[in-house]
């Protein structure tokens, strides 16, 4: 089976990849209840979930395509869940929030629009995975000492956050843009637009035969 050329193959690590994605609601029950050691217990879990899908799936080949969309769709439910519910109780990771949504949204979109147009799915790059190791640390940070953290200091580990944040983005568009130019042409030359080369190149059974000849 398959959706927007993606085969629907239930592997190991895209299985791994579901659970992390069912993860993330426990996740903002038990932080927004108050209960935030089991919550950081599940961010952890879902840290070596992801860590153990990609070895699992190189280790014994199981990369699908599937996988490359499920994975990136399970780190983006998780961020911006976190990054939510940090908010709620630190307003001023407002702005954080807006930014991190309107990445993940473009960078939603524009995969859309390549798997439309038949584009193999591309794996993490090597920014987008130092801009989710700056997140989860700082995330971490702020949810273990939102309280006892000087305001100065809260805004400069959100202003780095959103830098890296950015960042990505904006290179994850350069790629976007680059594979846009890049796309082949998937149509064929229609014998109406054939050049006399073309014409002159076919078997000479094909090539109509001229009046006065044999």
């Amino acid at each position: 089976m398959k959706l927007w050329n993606i085969e629907l193959k239930m592997t190991v690590p895209n299985a791994m990849s579901l659970f992390r994605v069912a993860l993330v609601p426990v996740f903002a029950v038990l932080y927004l209840k108050g209960y935030l050691w089991p919550s950081l217990a599940v961010l952890v879990l879902s840290g070596l979930t992801d860590l153990f899908d990609g070895m699992v799936a190189r280790r014994f080949h199981q990369i699908s395509d599937l996988g490359k969309l499920l994975d990136p769709i399970a780190d983006k439910l998780t961020q911006v869940t976190v990054v939510i519910c940090v908010a709620v109780k630190i307003p001023a990771l407002i702005p954080l929030v807006v930014l991190l949504f309107c990445k993940e949204l473009g960078q939603a979109v524009g995969g859309l629009l390549l798997l439309r147009r038949g584009e193999k799915m591309q794996g993490a790059r090597w920014w987008g995975k130092v801009a989710t190791f700056v997140f989860y640390v700082v995330m971490g940070v702020l949810m273990l000492f939102s309280e006892s953290l000087a305001p100065w200091l809260r805004t400069a580990l959100s202003l780095l956050v959103g830098a890296w944040l950015l960042f990505a983005f904006v290179r994850y568009l350069v790629l976007f843009f680059k594979l846009e130019r890049q796309a082949p042409s998937t149509e064929k030359t229609s014998p109406e637009q054939a050049s006399p080369k073309d014409i002159s190149a076919q078997p000479v059974s094909d090539q109509p035969k001229k009046e006065g000849t044999l």
